[in-house]
């Protein structure tokens, strides 16, 4: 465990190292390439807080002792993280930390209403990528929803086509089974109008001859 604890201290080291650099460019740089580096804060920022969350469920496995030392640090850990936040805002505003401290209270409260102002503007423009990418997933389920709508139309059709084919087969088989019975019950007749003519030729025959028998 403290084995996996040093090693998250030590990234986070690594990572906060990383930070105070990219700080130090924002102050020095300006447009795209110093909103470049305000990203790479941002993200090595949500990287070095998952570490201390990291520490801290870790510390929670450690005996009472240790668990206090590590818990210690963490807690400076955060107020270092702190501190680094306060100075990428200074950063981004352009105001020298440095300046700051030798002109004291006459400039903290217009620093912290330029602060205030920067996290609405960061919480608006939160908001306003988050509508964005609320409105392409309503366009992207509405475009979904249109394409089920056409396929379900597309199969209603065939099936109806189908159900049109089949009719037309009953149809059709239908009228194949009376052609088929007719012919059927003529073919009947036609057998048993043959059996009689030869019956009446068999008797006609047996009586010739009986009457033949009889003149002799």
């Amino acid at each position: 465990m403290a084995s996996l604890l040093q090693n998250f201290e030590q990234q986070y080291s690594a990572v906060t190292a990383d930070i105070t650099f990219n700080i130090g460019r924002i102050s020095n740089t300006t447009g795209a390439e110093k909103q470049n580096h305000v990203r790479q804060a941002e993200k090595l920022f949500e990287e070095a807080s998952e570490l201390l969350e990291q520490m801290e469920l870790e510390v929670k496995e450690q005996d009472s002792k240790d668990r206090q030392k590590y818990q210690t640090r963490i807690k400076s850990y955060k107020a270092e993280l702190n501190k680094q936040q306060a100075d990428m805002k200074r950063a981004r505003l352009g105001i020298d930390a440095n300046r700051d401290e030798l002109l004291g209270d006459d400039t903290h409260d217009s620093e912290d209403q330029r602060v205030r102002l920067l996290d609405n503007t960061e919480r608006v423009e939160r908001s306003s990528r988050k509508l964005d990418q609320g409105y392409r997933i309503a366009v992207e389920t509405e475009e979904i929803g249109s394409q089920i709508m056409e396929d379900l139309h597309s199969q209603r059709q065939t099936i109806q086509r189908s159900r049109g084919r089949l009719h037309d087969m009953d149809t059709t088989l239908g009228k194949s089974s009376r052609v088929l019975s007719g012919m059927m019950k003529r073919i009947i007749q036609n057998r048993i109008m043959l059996l009689g003519i030869g019956l009446i030729i068999l008797v006609t025959v047996i009586l010739a001859i009986y009457f033949m028998a009889r003149r002799r």
